[in-house]
C-alpha cells in the first residue's frame, strides 16, 4: 500500500519574512493611506518601491484591492491576515531588533517610526543607536583604508573609493538623524498607526 496523490497535502508554501517596508505600508494602510500615491506624497515612499511590496502583500494575503479611486488611483485595504500582522507589530520589532540590519537608513527609519506609534521608544531608540554604531564602525574602517587612485585600480578602486565617502557621509546622516529622531521619541504618546 502507497500513498496516493490524493492523500498527500501540496508542499507548504515557505512564508518570506516581512520586510520593514511591507509592514510600513500595512501600517500607513491602517491608518488610513490607502492609494500608492498617498504613499508617495504623504510618506515619500516611491512608486518603484511600493508597487513590488505591494504585489509581495497581495500574493501573501495581507493586503487586497478594494475600489479604484479618483483618477484611476487603486486602494488597497487590509485582509484579516494583515490585520493580524499589525496586531503582533511588537513582536515583529522584537525580531527586527535581532536581524536589523543598520545598513538602510530608510528601513531602520521605518523600523523606527512603527515602534514609535506601538509606543515601542526603547526599541526605536535601540534601533537608530545599534545604526549609529554600525555606521560608525563602517566610516572609522572607510577613512583608514587606503585606496589606489582610480584610474590606476580599475573599476574595483573607483567603487571602492566611491562607497567609502558614501559610508563616511552617511556616518554623519545617522548623527543627524538620531538627534532629529529623540525629542520625537522622548515626547510621543501612543498613537494610532
Amino acid at each position: 500500500m502507497g500513498i496516493s496523490v490524493k492523500d498527500s497535502k501540496p508542499p507548504r508554501k515557505k512564508t518570506t519574512p516581512l520586510r520593514p517596508l511591507d509592514m510600513f505600508l500595512l501600517g500607513l494602510i491602517k491608518g488610513g493611506l490607502i492609494t500608492p500615491y498617498d504613499w508617495q506624497s504623504r510618506a515619500r515612499i516611491s512608486l518603484g518601491a511600493s508597487l513590488p511590496a505591494v504585489k509581495r502583500l497581495v500574493a501573501a494575503g495581507l493586503l487586497e484591492k478594494v475600489a479604484n479611486g479618483d483618477r484611476g488611483r487603486h486602494e488597497f485595504g487590509l485582509t484579516s491576515a494583515g490585520h493580524d500582522k499589525i496586531e503582533a507589530l511588537p513582536r515583529y520589532l522584537d525580531e527586527a531588533m535581532d536581524h536589523a540590519t543598520a545598513n538602510d537608513l530608510e528601513s531602520v527609519l521605518r523600523l523606527a517610526c512603527l515602534a514609535t506609534v506601538v509606543d515601542a521608544k526603547k526599541t526605536a531608540k535601540q534601533l537608530l543607536r545599534d545604526a549609529v554604531g554600525s555606521h560608525r564602525t563602517r566610516a572609522r574602517q572607510a577613512k583608514g583604508r587606503k585606496i589606489a587612485s582610480p584610474m590606476k585600480s580599475g573599476l574595483a578602486g573607483l567603487y571602492s573609493m566611491a562607497l567609502s565617502q558614501c559610508e563616511a557621509a552617511q556616518q554623519g546622516c545617522y548623527r543627524k538623524t538620531t538627534r532629529i529622531a529623540s525629542p520625537p521619541l522622548g515626547k510621543t504618546s501612543r498613537r494610532r498607526i
